[in-house]
């Protein structure tokens, strides 16, 4: 991995209640040239500035060692969770992106990062109260189509709904209506941190916008969103982008790093991630209709 960047310097000018004017942020999609960078910079503007989150305790002193495994482990997570998005044809292992993802990353003027965020196509399943991530919707789907192969009199219905699941293209909330009524397709915003000399500055805004965007790209109705009750900064953010609680449960649990004794050659299979209990409210809101428009 390359070396851990410190969170860059940002616009020194801007006032604490300023607005970036977005053509100021350039927005890509991470690749696999990319995504080593981009988990460099969520451990540091993530993980080590507010520890996930977390509303007390301050930044994290990590290790160099520490901050390597957690770099490296970030990686592979996000080449799991999004690297079908950058995989194509061959490449796909099999049942693998049916479920669209994306990872972004905002640049600033400099070319430095300052911010990220994915969105992934989910399941909201209201009787559980949860939300469903693209993995376990795609298992939840697959397992449903594949109890119709049981059944002689659903052939023709198993091979309609299964050439609309591998096509991918708007086939989703036709394919969770029919297989799963109870529960609504949706996208589900995720993994957004913005670099601390940034915020307040327009950069969470513009990706939330930019999530938008694909979810009405991908045919989907609404989206939503994960947020601890206690983050009450997080909370206001996001209701003043129109995001309305829909779940509320006490016995979730939140994602913390807590650092190991000793870390060394040997700790490379260990996590520094840790789930602690925490209340965790679910939001959403409805993705407004583009028309005459495409990203």
């Amino acid at each position: 991995l390359p070396r851990s960047t410190r969170v860059p310097s940002g616009p020194r000018a801007a006032s604490a209640g300023a607005s970036l004017a977005a053509p100021a942020i350039a927005v890509e999609a991470v690749s696999e040239s990319s995504v080593e960078e981009a988990a460099v910079f969520f451990v540091e503007a993530f993980w080590v500035s507010t520890n996930g989150g977390a509303c007390s305790g301050g930044a994290l002193r990590l290790s160099r060692k520490e901050r390597r495994l957690l770099e490296a482990q970030m990686a592979d997570d996000f080449r799991t969770r999004y690297g079908c998005s950058w995989r194509v044809g061959s490449q796909l292992r099999q049942g693998e992106g049916l479920l669209p993802s994306r990872l972004l990353l905002a640049r600033g003027d400099a070319g430095e990062v300052i911010g990220c965020v994915g969105i992934e196509a989910a399941l909201l399943d209201p009787i559980a109260r949860r939300v469903l991530p693209a993995r376990s919707a795609e298992a939840r789907l697959q397992t449903e189509l594949a109890a119709l192969t049981l059944h002689p009199s659903e052939q023709a219905r198993w091979e309609r709904l299964s050439e609309l699941y591998v096509t991918r293209q708007r086939g989703l909330r036709p394919l969770v209506s029919e297989l799963l009524p109870a529960c609504t397709a949706a996208a589900l915003l995720t993994d957004l941190a913005v670099s601390p000399a940034w915020r307040r500055c327009g950069v969470a805004r513009h990706l939330c916008g930019h999530g938008e965007r694909l979810c009405s790209d991908w045919g989907l109705p609404g989206l939503a969103l994960k947020v601890e009750e206690a983050n009450g900064a997080a909370r206001r953010l996001y209701g003043g982008l129109g995001y309305e609680e829909v779940f509320r449960r006490d016995d979730e649990m939140a994602t913390r790093v807590a650092r190991l004794p000793a870390v060394t050659r040997a700790d490379t299979a260990r996590t520094l991630l840790r789930n602690v209990p925490s209340s965790v409210l679910t939001l959403a809101k409805r993705a407004e209709e583009r028309k005459n428009e495409r990203e």
